[in-house]
C-alpha cells in the first residue's frame, strides 16, 4: 500500500510521457521492483547502525543517518517499511525511530500520503513515528490532519501531536489546543502553551487570560507570559493579568520578560500598566527591573519613567561610597542604550570597564560598547572594543544571531578583516 501511494510521486516524472494515464500505476510497480534491489543494497550496510538506540550513540548515528539521507528519496519506500516493525522489540523501535529521523531529511511533504496511511494504520510505533514526521511536512495536509489528531487523541499521542503542530508554528489548531489549558494534565497543559508559543496565534488570547487566572502550577507562569510577548499586541485583559504575576516567585529573568512584555502587550497609556511601573521605580532599586519599567513606560508613551530612573541613577553615583560602583554604570549605561542616547551608554560602559572587578561584567560592557558603536556606525571603534575584548570569533558572531545591525556590521570589510585574522590567530597551531 504504501509503494501504491509513493511510486506515482517518486516516478511519475520519469515514465514516457505517451503512456496511458490508466497503465502508471502497473508501469510504477515494475519500476519499483527493478529498483528494489539495488537500493536494499545501498542500505544494507546501514541497518545494524540504524538499529542502535540513538541516546546512547547519537554522535555516531548522526553521521550514519546523514549518509542515508544522501542517498536520496529512492529509499523512502524501504525507509518508510522499517517504521512498522512487526517484530524485533526494541532493535526494531530504534530501527524504526532512526529511519524517521532519516526521512526527516528528505521533505515528508512529498509523501504525506504515505504518512496518512501509518496514522490510521494498526501499528502503535509507526503512527508515532508518522506523526512526529507530520511536523517537519510542508504540507496545508499535514497541518490538517494534525489538527483532526488532536481532538481524537489523547495522553501521550495528544502530547506528541501538539510538538509537531508546534514544529509546524501552525496557528490553525491554537483554538482547539488552548481550550485545553483547562486540562488538569499539568504536561498538556505545558506543551499546549509550547506550542501557542511557536505559532503565535492571537485570537486565542482571552482564553489564555482565562487559563492564567486559574494556573496552579507556579512553574509554568514563565510560558504564559512568553505567550503573551510574541504573540499579543494592546491587549487590556492580557496586561492586567501580566500584572497580576508581579510578585509572584519568579526568576528574576522571568520578571523582566515580563517587563518587557507589557510595553506591547499594554495598550498605549494604560492607566493599571503605568501606575505598577511607577511604583516599581519608587521602591527605589537600582536594578535591571528598574531599567526595563522605565523603558517599558516609555514604550506606552510615559517619559518619564525614564526621567526618574536616570534621576535616581546620578544622585547614587554622586555618593562618594558608591560613585565606582560598576552596576550602577551598568544599568545607567543599559538605560542610555534602550533610549538610544548611545553617546551617554559609550561613556558608562567605559566607566564599567574603569571599576568592573568581575569577568562577567566586564565582557558585558565590551558588548555594549560594540553594539553602541555599530549603531553609530563606526567601524573602527567596533574593531576596537573586539579586538580589546578579547571574545573568540564564534562569540562575536553569536552577537549578530538575533541583531540585523550586527549582522550588517559583521558584512563591513574593516570588520570582517580583523575576524579573518582573529581566526587565523587563535587556529591550533
Amino acid at each position: 500500500m504504501l509503494a501504491r501511494l509513493l511510486l506515482p510521486a517518486l516516478l511519475g516524472s520519469l515514465l514516457p510521457a505517451q503512456v496511458a494515464l490508466g497503465d502508471l500505476p502497473k508501469l510504477a510497480r515494475e519500476r519499483a521492483e527493478r529498483a528494489r534491489p539495488a537500493q536494499e543494497k545501498a542500505l544494507e550496510p546501514f541497518w545494524a547502525d540504524l538499529a542502535l538506540d540513538y541516546r546512547n550513540n547519537h554522535q555516531h548515528l548522526d553521521a550514519r543517518i546523514a549518509q542515508v539521507a544522501a542517498l536520496g528519496d529512492s529509499v523512502v519506500p524501504l525507509l518508510l517499511e522499517k517504521l512498522q516493525p512487526t517484530s524485533g522489540g526494541e532493535q526494531a523501535r530504534h530501527l524504526a525511530g532512526n529511519c524517521r529521523r532519516v526521512l526527516e531529511r528528505l521533505d515528508p511533504g512529498s509523501f504525506v500520503e504515505a504518512l496518512v496511511e501509518l496514522v490510521n494504520g494498526r501499528s502503535e510505533t509507526a503512527r508515532e513515528e508518522a506523526i512526529r514526521l507530520l511536523g517537519h511536512a510542508n504540507s496545508p495536509q499535514a497541518v490538517q490532519l494534525l489538527t483532526d489528531l488532536l481532538e481524537r487523541s489523547a495522553g501521550d499521542e495528544r502530547r506528541l501531536v501538539l510538538r509537531s503542530l508546534r514544529q509546524q508554528k501552525a496557528p490553525a489548531a491554537a483554538a482547539l489546543a488552548a481550550g485545553m489549558l483547562g486540562s488538569g494534565d499539568r504536561q498538556l497543559r505545558e506543551e499546549v502553551l509550547n506550542y501557542l508559543i511557536a505559532a503565535r496565534p492571537a485570537h486565542v488570547a482571552d482564553t489564555v487570560v482565562q487559563a492564567l487566572q486559574a494556573e496552579k502550577d507556579k512553574r509554568l507562569l514563565a510560558s504564559y507570559v512568553e505567550y503573551f510577548a510574541v504573540a499579543v499586541r494592546a491587549h487590556d485583559g492580557a496586561a492586567r493579568a501580566l500584572l497580576q504575576l508581579i510578585g509572584e516567585p519568579l526568576d528574576w529573568r522571568d520578571t523582566l520578560r515580563l517587563l518587557q512584555a507589557l510595553g506591547t502587550v499594554a495598550p498605549k497609556d494604560h492607566e493599571p500598566t503605568c501606575r505598577r511601573l511607577h511604583e516599581l521605580l519608587e521602591a527605589g532599586e537600582a536594578s535591571a527591573l528598574a531599567v526595563q519599567a522605565a523603558v517599558t513606560l516609555r514604550n506606552l508613551g510615559d517619559k518619564q519613567g525614564v526621567v526618574k530612573l536616570k534621576r535616581t541613577l546620578d544622585d547614587l553615583l554622586r555618593k562618594p561610597q558608591r560613585k565606582k560602583e560598576a552596576a550602577l554604570y551598568e544599568q545607567r549605561a543599559n538605560l542610555a542604550y534602550a533610549i538610544e542616547d548611545y553617546a551617554e551608554a559609550v561613556a558608562d560602559y567605559e566607566k564599567i570597564l574603569e571599576n568592573s572587578e568581575g569577568l562577567a561584567m566586564t565582557r558585558r560592557a565590551y558588548e555594549g560598547l560594540i553594539r553602541c558603536e555599530v549603531h553609530r556606525r563606526r567601524w573602527q571603534n567596533v574593531v576596537k572594543h573586539m579586538k580589546n575584548s578579547t571574545m573568540t570569533v564564534a562569540e562575536i558572531e553569536a552577537m549578530a544571531y538575533d541583531d540585523p545591525l550586527m549582522q550588517e556590521a559583521l558584512a563591513q570589510e574593516r570588520v570582517r578583516s580583523f575576524l579573518q585574522a582573529l581566526a587565523k590567530e587563535l587556529a591550533p597551531k
